[in-house]
C-alpha cells in the first residue's frame, strides 16, 4: 500500500507505489451494530464496567470505567483483525475502476490477545512488508509499526479509539518529514465496516485500501 515518504511511504500519485499496506493498523471502524458485532455488545460491556468501577460508597470511578471499556473494545477489535485478508488500493478519484494495487495481509496473535503481528505481499511486485499492531492498556492507546522491503525506515504510529464506533485514528509518533504540515499524509484511519471488511487510508484521503476477509 502507499506509504509516507519519510518512513518509506510515498504519497504523491506519481511517487506512491504499492509496496505494502501500512500497518496501522488497521483497527477500527464503522457499523458493527448492523452486523451483530462489537457495537451491539457495547451497552452490556459498559454496564459491567460501570458496576466494576463503583466503590463501596456507591460512587462511580469514571476513569476506571472508561479504561475498562476501552480495553474490552480494543481486545474485540484486535481479535476481529486476526486472519487472512485480501486488500485493494485505489487512489482518490478511482471509484469503480480496477484497483491501483492489491495484495494479501495476514494478522496473527503475538504473545497475547492485545498484540498482532502481520505480513503482507503485493500481487504485482516482489515488495513485501511486516509489522506489529497492538493496544497498550497502560496508556489506553493503540500502536502500530511497519517496515517495508522497498524502504529503509520504520513507520511508528500511535492511535486512539473512538468510543462511539470501531474506528482508530493513528498519528506518527514524530512527523516522518519533521514537517507538521504533512500530517494529513502521515496520519491514518482504520475503520471496521463489519466482521469481514475494514478500510485503511491517510487522513487526506489521497488513497484508500479496502480489506476483505479470506474464507
Amino acid at each position: 500500500m502507499p506509504r509516507a515518504k519519510s518512513h518509506g511511504m510515498t504519497t504523491s500519485r506519481n511517487k506512491m507505489h504499492i509496496g505494502a499496506v501500512v500497518a496501522v493498523a488497521m483497527l477500527a471502524a464503522h457499523s458493527l451494530a448492523a452486523q451483530g458485532g462489537a457495537q451491539q455488545r457495547r451497552a452490556p460491556v459498559a454496564a459491567m464496567s460501570a458496576a466494576a468501577s463503583t466503590d463501596a460508597s456507591g460512587t462511580t470511578d469514571a476513569a476506571g470505567t472508561t479504561a475498562t471499556l476501552t480495553l474490552q473494545l480494543a481486545g474485540d477489535l484486535l481479535k476481529t483483525l486476526a486472519g487472512t485478508w485480501r486488500f485493494e488500493v485505489r487512489f482518490a478519484g478511482n471509484f469503480t475502476g480496477a484497483p491501483d494495487g492489491s495484495g494479501t495481509r495476514v494478522f496473527a496473535a503475538l504473545f497475547d490477545s492485545l498484540r498482532l503481528q502481520w505480513r503482507e505481499t503485493v500481487d504485482s511486485s516482489s515488495a513485501s512488508a511486516q509489522g506489529i499492531m497492538g493496544f497498550d492498556p497502560n496508556n489506553g492507546r493503540f500502536y502500530s509499526t511497519a517496515v517495508y522491503s522497498s524502504g529503509s525506515g520504520v513507520e511508528l504510529l500511535t492511535g486512539s479509539l473512538d468510543m462511539a464506533e470501531p474506528f482508530v485514528a493513528f498519528n506518527p509518533i514524530a512527523p516522518a518529514s519533521g514537517n507538521t504540515g504533512r500530517q494529513g499524509i502521515e496520519s491514518f484511519t482504520l475503520r471496521l465496516i463489519d466482521l469481514d471488511h475494514f478500510t485503511w487510508s491517510p487522513v487526506d484521503r489521497s488513497w484508500r485500501a479496502v480489506f476483505t476477509r479470506e474464507p
